[in-house]
C-alpha cells in the first residue's frame, strides 16, 4: 500500500491552480471548470465573511447531489467554518432538531417541490431566526437570500484564506441512527484528507477518471469520493437521484470510469443493463460500500461490467477496511487492510473482533462485534467522545478467518435472540443467498 499520492492535491484551491481549464463537475446539462469552480468558492466564502461567518461557525447544507453542495462545502472551508451536510429530505421537526443541536451560523437549504418541503425551511426560520438561510432553486422568504446571488463571480475578490487548523472541527456526519438518535461524528480537514489518501492508494484514480455519483454527498462516503475526484483532477459527473436508467445513460455518454455504488444498487444495475444499449467498456472501477457485498453479486459485476472492485467497510466515525483483491471480494471479505490513521501510533491500523459484552478477542471464525484500534478518541459534536482502552467498537458484528480476512455480518442491535443462541440476520442471509434458487434475501 505504499503508494507515491503527490497526484492527490491537499485542497481544492491547489487543484484549480492545477487543472484551471479542465471540466471539474457535469450535471445536466451544466458543466464548470475547475476555475468556474473556485470562482463561485471564492465568492460564496466572500459572502459569508461580509454576513458575519468566522471560524469556528457552522454552515448546515440541506442540498442535493448537485454542484452547489460542493461550492457550499468549500466555501465554508475557506471562512474556517464546520461544513455539516444533512439530507434534503428531512421533516420539519427533524431539521429543526438537528438545527438546535447544532446551532448553525447559516443553513443554506433546496426546496423539493409540491411536498411540504417549505415547511421545514419556515419551521427553522420561526424557532430559529437568527439563522442565516439561504435557499437554492426556490423563492425566498422575508430575511433569506438566494444562493445563486451569492456564488455569482466578482472580479477582484479574494476568497477569505482561514482553513480550520489540524485539531480544529472541519466537518459533522450525522450518522444514520441505526441505534437511535443520530450521532454527530466530527472530523478535521488533515483527518478528513488522511482517509481521502487512503482511497486513493488503494486504486489510484487520476485526472482523466470519471466519476459518477448519485450517493449523498452529506454521507461520509459520498464526500469522500467527490473529493477524491476533485483532488485528483477528474471529473464528477452527478446526478441528483439514483435511476437506473439515468446512471447508465450517463456512464454511456459520459463515458464513466468510476462506478461508486451499494449493493443493492449494482443489482438494480445489473437488472437495467443492456448490452445493446449501454456502453461500460470505459468502466475501470466499482467502489462498493454501505453493505456486504455478497459473492455471486460480485462475480456478475466483473463479468458484465469488466471492472474492478473496491471493497470498503467503515463507519461515519472514520474506521475504514478495505480489499481490492478478487479472492476477498469473491469471498464476501472486506479484506484485512485497514485505515491507520493520522500516524501509526499503536493500535491504529489494527482491528479485531471480541465478545459483544466482555471485549475479549475471539478465536478466527467465531461471530463477535468489530472493534479497531483507535490512537485518539473519537469525537461527537454533543456527545461524549468514544473509544475505551485504545479501542472503537463498532456496534457491527463479524468474523475473521484464520488468514485475517473480516466477513460483515449485521449489527449488534439486529441479534436474533432464540433460546439463549444470538443469530445475526446477516449471518442467516448470506447462507439464504448461496443457494441458486434464491436472487436475495432479507432476514428480519
Amino acid at each position: 500500500m505504499d503508494i507515491d499520492v503527490t497526484t492527490l492535491c491537499p485542497d481544492l484551491a491547489s487543484a484549480c491552480r492545477q487543472w484551471p481549464q479542465r471540466t471539474a463537475v457535469t450535471s445536466g446539462q451544466r458543466t464548470l471548470t475547475y476555475q468556474e469552480l473556485w470562482d463561485r468558492v471564492r465568492a460564496l466564502a466572500c459572502a459569508y465573511r461580509s454576513r458575519g461567518v468566522v471560524p469556528g461557525d457552522r454552515v448546515m447544507c440541506a442540498l442535493r447531489t448537485c454542484p452547489e453542495h460542493v461550492v457550499v462545502m468549500h466555501a465554508a472551508w475557506q471562512c474556517g467554518a464546520v461544513h455539516v451536510g444533512v439530507h434534503n429530505d428531512l421533516t420539519a421537526s427533524e431539521l429543526c432538531s438537528l438545527v438546535g443541536r447544532i446551532q448553525p451560523r447559516v443553513l443554506v437549504f433546496q426546496p423539493r417541490g409540491s411536498d411540504g418541503s417549505e415547511d421545514a425551511l419556515s419551521a427553522v426560520a420561526k424557532a430559529f431566526p437568527d439563522v442565516l438561510r439561504i435557499v437554492h432553486g426556490g423563492a425566498v422568504g422575508d430575511d433569506e437570500v438566494l444562493l445563486d446571488e451569492l456564488i455569482s463571480p466578482e472580479d477582484g475578490a479574494d476568497a477569505p484564506s482561514a482553513l480550520p487548523g489540524p485539531n480544529d472541527p472541519a466537518v459533522v456526519f450525522l450518522t444514520s441512527g441505526s441505534t437511535g438518535r443520530s450521532k454527530a461524528v466530527v472530523d478535521t480537514l488533515a483527518g478528513l484528507w488522511g482517509k481521502i489518501a487512503f482511497f486513493h492508494r488503494a486504486f489510484e484514480p487520476g485526472p482523466d477518471d470519471v466519476h459518477l455519483l448519485y450517493l449523498p454527498i452529506c454521507h461520509a462516503f459520498g464526500m469522500k469520493l467527490t473529493l477524491l475526484a476533485l483532488l485528483t483532477g477528474g471529473r464528477l459527473v452527478l446526478l441528483e437521484r439514483f435511476s437506473p436508467s439515468a446512471a447508465l445513460r450517463l456512464v454511456t455518454t459520459e463515458e464513466v470510469t468510476v462506478l461508486p455504488a451499494t449493493p443493492t444498487h449494482l443489482s438494480i444495475l445489473l437488472a437495467e443493463l443492456d448490452g445493446a444499449a449501454h456502453r461500460t467498456d470505459t468502466l475501470r472501477w466499482v467502489p462498493a460500500a454501505a453493505a456486504a457485498l455478497p459473492g455471486a453479486l460480485a462475480e456478475q459485476v466483473y463479468q458484465r461490467l469488466g471492472v474492478e472492485i473496491f471493497s470498503v467497510y467503515g463507519c461515519s466515525e472514520g474506521f475504514l477496511c478495505v480489499t481490492t483483491n478478487r479472492d476477498d471480494v469473491l469471498s464476501g471479505s472486506v479484506g484485512h487492510t485497514v485505515y491507520h490513521g493520522p500516524t501509526d501510533t499503536p493500535p491504529a491500523g489494527t482491528m479485531q473482533v471480541v465478545d459483544p459484552d466482555q471485549h475479549t478477542p475471539l478465536p478466527a471464525g467465531e461471530l463477535g462485534e468489530i472493534a479497531f484500534g483507535a490512537n485518539a478518541p473519537v469525537r461527537y459534536w454533543d456527545e461524549a467522545p468514544a473509544a475505551s482502552h485504545g479501542w472503537y467498537h463498532s456496534g457491527d458484528l463479524g468474523r475473521q478467518d484464520s488468514d485475517g480476512r473480516l466477513f460483515i455480518l449485521g449489527r449488534r442491535n439486529e441479534l436474533v435472540n432464540r433460546g439463549g443462541l444470538k443469530v445475526s440476520s446477516g449471518e442467516v442471509e448470506a447462507v439464504l443467498v448461496r443457494h441458486p434458487g434464491v436472487a436475495d434475501a432479507a432476514v428480519v
